[in-house]
């Protein structure tokens, strides 16, 4: 189903709040002469309009035509033939944004949607997240999934904040490097993007050599809803670079007042994405592990790892892939788990052994961890470790 274009909402923006994300086409250029030269084109695999989804989730397929995926060019300038898919819920501006995809196959949460008919917008963007509004396509589904999960309570305890714990204000980094925040007042979800507004709750909005008062999206990186992540700066080149986080709510308002940390980076002239995810992801390593075939397990788009249970040596190395279009983590810290209280299952440890986390890890991204002591692991992956995203690995 197309869409019409003067249904969807404005661009203006600030620091203070946002309101709306997609133009009309009569307001805005449609990313340069690519449009007129080939225009892209956007087709909705899955779900079916009209179709019933009988998932905790809503796995996504389309069909894109005329234009290329590059996930380390969000929020740089704008190229011809280069850009995204914005996906929405129930609505086509920014308050029902569910993200911003680099892939053709991605999964859309369903932590707060109530079962019943939805609508989902589909759209095409440049790389400073401006709509091809000819582009956009609508499908209405019957989400009926087997084990709904609401809204969490609201948990407001004071004005948001976030602080930065790694890496270091004007620290030399590789291209690719991980970040470790941690939040005050205030609760990452990703799965909550582009759903209700919950006090307390939210995610991060990640800029890069923006303004701190914001008239576009340009410089817009990443909606992180973790308080780790690996950030991609191989697009920016080396050199130093501004980085700014900010605490959002799900409707991708800024919590105003809070707190945002703003802070520098100098990216190696010698670096390359490869070493930035080999940093973010390190592994222990012996001689024995070196000797032992790797075994590898896939971070999938339907938020599993395939296969959940692996038997290995001692010494033995099992890399996680991330063959979604989404981030995932791989980790076995109790201190980590989200939901421990209630499932302290999800992370067990043999008696001496290391515990782990990888970070986000992003599409086509692997993470590697060396196994030195016998016994079973049970581990998770963060953000989706409610939606069943647990896996075992067995160590002779």
């Amino acid at each position: 189903m197309s869409v019409n274009p003067a249904a969807i909402g404005d661009v203006r923006m600030t620091r203070r709040f946002v309101v709306g994300l997609l133009v009309t086409s009569a307001m805005v250029p449609l990313v340069g002469t690519a449009r007129a030269q080939a225009a892209p084109t956007l087709d909705v695999v899955t779900p079916a309009d009209g179709s019933k989804v009988a998932a905790n989730d809503i796995d996504v397929q389309v069909k894109v035509t005329g234009l290329k995926f590059d996930c380390s060019a969000f929020g740089t300038p704008d190229k011809d033939g280069v850009g995204e898919v914005l996906a929405f819920l129930d609505g086509a501006t920014i308050s029902q944004l569910t993200g911003f995809y680099c892939m053709d196959t991605f999964t859309i949460s369903g932590e707060g949607i109530t079962p019943g008919k939805h609508t989902l917008t589909f759209v095409l963007a440049s790389n400073t997240h401006v709509p091809m509004m000819d582009t956009a396509k609508q499908v209405t589904i019957d989400f009926q999934p087997p084990a709904p999960a609401p809204l969490p309570a609201a948990n407001f305890t004071g004005n948001p904040g976030v602080k930065l714990d790694s890496p270091k204000d004007g620290a030399t980094v590789a291209a690719s490097f991980p970040v470790k925040l941690t939040p005050e007042n205030f609760t990452p979800n990703a799965g909550l993007e582009g759903k209700t507004n919950v006090a307390g709750f939210g995610h991060y909005h990640v800029w890069v050599d923006a303004p701190a008062k914001h008239e576009s999206l340009a410089g817009l990186v990443l909606m992180p809803g973790v308080n780790e992540f690996t950030l991609d700066l191989s697009a920016w080149g080396p050199g130093k670079h501004t980085i700014r986080i900010e605490t959002a709510q799900n409707d991708h308002t800024m919590y105003d007042p809070s707190t945002p940390v703003e802070f520098t980076v100098d990216v190696s002239g010698s670096a390359t994405p490869a070493a930035g995810a080999a940093a973010a992801g390190a592994a222990t390593s012996t001689k024995a592990a070196e000797a032992a075939a790797p075994v590898t397990v896939k971070m999938t788009g339907g938020l599993r790892f395939d296969p959940a249970d692996v038997t290995v040596k001692v010494g033995q190395t099992v890399t996680w892939e991330n063959a979604s279009p989404i981030q995932h983590t791989s980790t076995d810290d109790p201190s980590k788990n989200p939901v421990a209280s209630a499932h302290p299952e999800f992370s067990v440890l043999p008696d001496g052994a290391e515990a782990w986390d990888s970070g986000l890890v992003d599409p086509g991204k692997t993470f590697s961890h060396t196994f030195t002591v016998a016994g079973t692991y049970h581990y998770f992956c963060i953000p989706h470790a409610l939606s069943g995203m647990l896996g075992t690995v067995t160590v002779q």
